[in-house]
């Protein structure tokens, strides 16, 4: 069985191998909509409300054992309208929350767009928006983050989450988006956290998707950041950086309505 795993995967195309798994989410998708309704959580980013999410994450033991925030299982991830998660609810509101973000003309930058949050600034007149990536299809341009053709002081926001840990040369892609933020711009610079780590766990060894789960506990992640080091990458890369615990300033009603995790930091970088 697994030398034929290995022999489709080698052999079918990945969007064709993928393909099934559309199938089966358009599959579910109004049958759980319509059993999750309801009235105790609501998503902030498409207003509908429902008793239930979908859960989603990993339960990789990894992930328990070092209590990674930003990847770990949990039962109400997944808003069934929208598909927005709730790193991505979290972002928003702590953009709905800087009184100008929306209204003050920017250059923005989005790396790995989510889709909600993508739909949502391109239609905000204030924002010249721009997304990026180097595999997705439904991005204004391919870019290497570690080496993009932008010219120095290009945007005054740059969004960028859930990238780095998957990126090799984290350093030099920290030194790039430092580069093409304006002075005074800042960025948005989220990773999954390991709370019980002291140092980053990396192993430029572990090439394999089954090494890099039993590590990092993604088969595409590279590493396994600790929040002192990770902060430390930033400002070596000529960050001012500041670490908002957004959720906390929240009331626990609401972080429990919008499904948050409380755990959960914003790191954002500042030129």
């Amino acid at each position: 069985m697994k030398r034929i795993k290995t022999f489709v995967k080698r052999t079918v195309p990945e969007p064709v191998r993928m393909f099934r798994y559309t199938l089966a989410e358009r599959a579910r998708y109004y049958p759980e909509l319509l059993l999750s309704l309801g009235r105790k959580l609501e998503c902030p980013i498409c207003r509908w409300r429902f008793h239930r999410m979908r859960p989603a994450g990993f339960d990789y033991p990894v992930l328990k054992e070092n209590q990674v925030v930003g990847a770990s299982y949990h039962e109400d991830e997944v808003c069934p309208h929208c598909m927005s998660n709730s790193r991505e609810r979290l972002l928003y509101l702590y953009l709905m929350s800087k009184g100008d973000f929306f209204s003050k003309p920017k250059r923005l930058l989005h790396i790995a767009p989510e889709p909600n949050l993508q739909k949502l600034m391109r239609a905000v007149s204030n924002l010249k928006y721009f997304s990026a990536d180097l595999y997705e299809p439904h991005v204004m341009a391919r870019i290497d983050v570690t080496r993009m053709p932008f010219p120095d002081e290009s945007f005054d926001v740059v969004l960028c989450n859930h990238v780095l840990e998957h990126v090799p040369n984290d350093a030099r892609a920290m030194r790039e988006l430092h580069r093409i933020l304006r002075q005074s711009g800042w960025a948005i610079l989220q990773v999954p956290i390991a709370l019980a780590l002291k140092h980053t766990l990396e192993d430029e060894n572990a090439t394999t998707e089954q090494r890099r789960i039993e590590l990092f506990g993604q088969r595409d992640h590279v590493r396994l950041y600790c929040q002192d080091d990770y902060v430390q990458r930033l400002r070596r890369s000529g960050f001012e950086v500041v670490i908002e615990h957004f959720a906390n300033s929240l009331t626990t009603a609401d972080v429990h309505r919008y499904a948050l995790n409380p755990l959960e930091v914003i790191f954002v970088g500042l030129k």
